[in-house]
Parts: structure tokens; sequence; C-alpha cells
């Protein structure tokens, strides 16, 4: 991700993740429309996996008060992330896995859907 290209979004409903109540989140959608190359330390080049809007990403992120679910949390590598985890949410019929990171300073980012 890169810091320039993050995005603030408002969340039309919220949204309670283990027992953080979200009402806004942060995310790149350029990283989540290319995914990242670790080793070029950029975004992959080629075509785009997928074409979603910020407005696609508000709609799965609200998604998960729908869906019944209990994720586990995972292990994240940054020393911001008070926790990850990772969701599977719908579009139409394609199930997606969506990652959320719950920061230390209290915001929420949607790191990547595919």
């Amino acid at each position: 991700m890169k810091k320039e290209n993050i995005v603030l979004c408002l969340l039309n409903i919220e949204v309670i993740i283990a027992g953080r109540s979200i009402n806004e989140i942060y995310f790149d959608l350029k990283h989540i429309q290319y995914r990242w190359n670790k080793e070029k330390r950029d975004y992959n080049d080629g075509p785009a996996r997928n074409y979603y809007t910020e407005d696609d990403v508000v709609s799965f992120f609200e998604q998960l008060n729908t869906l019944a679910q209990t994720p586990l949390a995972q292990k994240a590598s940054l020393q911001s992330v008070e926790q990850r985890f990772v969701f599977y949410i719908y579009d139409g019929d394609k199930k997606l896995k969506m990652v959320v990171d719950l920061m230390k300073n209290q915001s929420t980012v949607v790191v990547t859907i595919h």
C-alpha cells in the first residue's frame, strides 16, 4: 500500500469486529485492484485483477454485518497492527477473501480483497 493512494471512506452502517465499533475504513484501491509486488515494492504490472470501486469496497465491508462467521485473528508482521482478520465476502455468486487490519491507533484498514 502507498500512503498517497490510501483513501478514507465513511460507512453507511456501523460494523462491529472483535468488539470494535467501525464507522470508517481506509484502503488503497490500486492495491486491491493490482496486488502488491514485494520484490519491486510497487503494484503489479499488467491487467487489474478486479475493477472494484470505493463504493464496492464499502459494500463488501458492510456485508460483515449480515454474514455469519467467526474469524480468527491472524498473524500480522507490522507492529502497528493490533489484529488481522480474514473474512469471506461475496460479489454475487463469487466468494472472495477480504483482509482487514484493526490498527493500534483504532483505525480500520481493508488491506486487500481477492
